[in-house]
């Protein structure tokens, strides 16, 4: 069984990874433990209110354990009430109980490339060269976020591509879109993220302590800056790249800061929002039934939506 099989009010055992793990404190004082389990198809809440002393200190994110529980409905989420939780012994293939990119990784590179190769030769397209050649392996396994979108193996990777598809479309509708400079912002405008979050392998994501105190949008523009200089570029193609980096959010209020001053930086704030929440609401429609309600989805106000066929 996995996570995206689980129905409500069963019994069930299955095998999953720990992506965390605390210890939490009943309104009596009592220790309990409280995990966040995924596997390839998802990953859901559960809480161990029985706790042995030794189990306070036993588990931690990255192991692979087998769980046996009740799955309950709690504020219109599923979570798993433990019976019995213990580690899996022997050799385990990680990879498999890690939550990934719907599109194979090769897959990605081909069709980044093709991308590439609509570019004109130049700044944008030597910068853009520079950087994936420079990080290949790390961007095409990192999510592009802890959390809140594609928050899974290769989700950069599909975050981009999503957006030059789209991107593509629109320079078409739109002759006045610098199509190098727009698809320069979209394969760099989260690439900080590498620096911004570890990915120890594969398995769990956190903030570094450069990305807490900076950033990924400080951290890509200072990158930006330097990359410019050391293959002989600067002055307005530099500075419209940095501001597409500085203003892909779109609002000083949701973390840029500066808000979009040319056309190029405007779609992008766009396709950055789209291809986030359609995945968002993808995802979570990808872990329920056909004729069910997703689970709420934190970057869509809280909202939940309808699986139909």
């Amino acid at each position: 069984m996995q996570i995206k099989d689980l129905k409500v009010k069963e019994v069930v055992t299955l095998t999953v990874m720990i992506k965390s793990v605390n210890v939490g404190r009943t309104t009596a004082q009592k220790p309990y433990l409280k995990f966040e389990f995924v596997d390839q198809t998802g990953s859901v809440f559960a809480n161990k209110w029985s706790v042995k002393p030794d189990e306070l200190e036993l588990f931690q994110a990255g192991q692979v354990v087998t769980v046996k529980g009740l799955v309950q409905l709690y504020n219109t989420q599923k979570q798993i009430n433990i019976e019995a939780v213990s580690l899996v012994e022997g050799e385990v293939d990680y990879s498999q109980y890690v939550e990934s990119s719907r599109f194979e990784k090769e897959a990605l590179k081909a069709s980044l490339s093709t991308f590439l190769d609509e570019m004109n030769p130049g700044y944008y397209r030597e910068i853009v060269n520079y950087f994936l050649n420079k990080y290949e392996e790390e961007f095409y396994v990192h999510p592009a976020a802890s959390r809140m979108h594609h928050a899974f193996m290769s989700g950069l990777a599909q975050h981009v591509y999503e957006m030059l598809k789209m991107g593509s479309a629109y320079c078409d509708l739109y002759p006045m879109v610098n199509r190098d400079l727009l698809y320069a912002g979209i394969i760099l405008h989260d690439m900080g993220k590498l620096f911004e979050m570890s990915y120890e392998n594969c398995i769990k994501t956190e903030y570094t302590l450069e990305g807490l105190m900076i950033g990924h949008i400080n951290m890509m523009v200072s990158m930006i800056d330097d990359v410019s200089k050391e293959l002989g570029y600067s002055g307005e193609e530099v500075l419209f790249l940095k501001h597409m980096v500085i203003s892909h959010h779109g609002k000083l209020e949701w973390g840029s800061p500066k808000e979009p001053m040319i056309i190029e930086a405007e779609l992008l704030h766009y396709l950055d929002v789209v291809s986030a929440k359609m995945t968002a609401i993808e995802v979570a429609l990808r872990h329920c039934e056909a004729g069910q309600m997703s689970d709420r989805i934190p970057m869509l106000d809280h909202r939940r939506f309808y699986h139909h066929d």
